[in-house]
């Protein structure tokens, strides 16, 4: 949002909890799915937006199917009818994830199908609803760019590290043991550099529409990430202890491999997808 304004955007944005301490004006519509009295419609009647970011996920993460569902599908399929009717051109930028993919081959392609069903991990909701909106927002919305990203991490708009980043640096600072899955790959991604390849997208001279993978560069290991962490820190990266996904029993049946294969993005893009050094460089500056 901040980088939006900074390009000359005139923003708007929702929210269900008000963002406090924000360094910008923007204009704030409240919006709590599903009760929100038509608040979504009339924000959009009222806005008459050119572009919109749908980049809603319930909280936490980790909530019923029926709140995903509202959320990631319903709110989608809510805000696309209002659109229709008020913003027929705009263009609908939908916020995805690798969670989609379940089969834990990795590596995916924008263009792959993909597999929610076959996850049986906590992200089984959270993957299964963002695909259907994936393909709510295909089927209903030809100007539109479908953007996954994946395991994002760096500092809020308050300059606050992300509290999973930040536990992890407060546990090598202490000098405790820090245990990360040694067998789980993804793909790391700066919140900055998630802004800057969307705000290239946002431009008119960017023409594409369909699926993106906006994510790190680099495939990662949980483990391999924290050594990266710990030796950018200049810390003790023996703190760092592998452990197998297996020896969790919220996580032993999460797929192994979920990052995602960044080569065609990149290639449509003036902004260079970070690696993880990259990414650990800009946010401890």
């Amino acid at each position: 949002m901040v980088a939006a304004i900074k390009a000359g955007y005139e923003v708007t944005y929702t929210y269900a909890r008000q963002l406090l301490n924000l360094p910008v004006e923007a204009t704030a519509w409240w919006v709590a799915l599903p009760d929100d009295g038509e608040a979504l419609e009339k924000c959009i009647a009222q806005v008459q937006p050119n572009i919109v970011i749908y980049a809603a996920v319930p909280s936490p993460q980790n909530a019923s199917f029926e709140l995903h569902q509202v959320v990631s599908v319903d709110g989608v399929r809510r805000t696309l009818k209002a659109l229709a009717h008020i913003s027929p051109d705009a263009l609908f930028v939908y916020i995805s994830t690798n969670t989609v993919f379940g089969g834990g081959r990795g590596l995916y392609r924008e263009q792959e199908a993909t597999d929610p069903t076959l996850r049986l991990d906590p992200y089984r909701a959270y993957a299964l609803t963002k695909a259907q909106g994936e393909g709510l927002v295909c089927q209903l919305w030809p100007n539109s760019v479908i953007a996954r990203t994946s395991v994002v991490d760096g500092r809020d708009i308050n300059g606050q590290l992300y509290p999973r980043l930040a536990g992890q640096v407060a546990r090598l600072e202490a000098g405790q043991p820090l245990l990360r899955f040694a067998d789980r790959y993804f793909s790391p991604t700066l919140i900055d550099n998630l802004v800057e390849a969307l705000l290239e997208v946002l431009d008119p001279a960017f023409s594409y529409r369909g699926v993106l993978h906006l994510a790190g560069n680099q495939r990662v290991t949980d483990y391999e990430l924290a050594i990266y962490l710990a030796q950018h820190l200049g810390l003790d990266e023996e703190l760092v202890q592998a452990e197998k996904m297996t020896d969790s029993p919220t996580m032993a049946n999460s797929p192994r491999d979920s990052s995602l294969d960044v080569s065609f993005t990149q290639s449509l893009l003036r902004t260079r997808l970070l690696n993880v050094p990259e990414q650990l460089k800009r946010i401890f500056l």
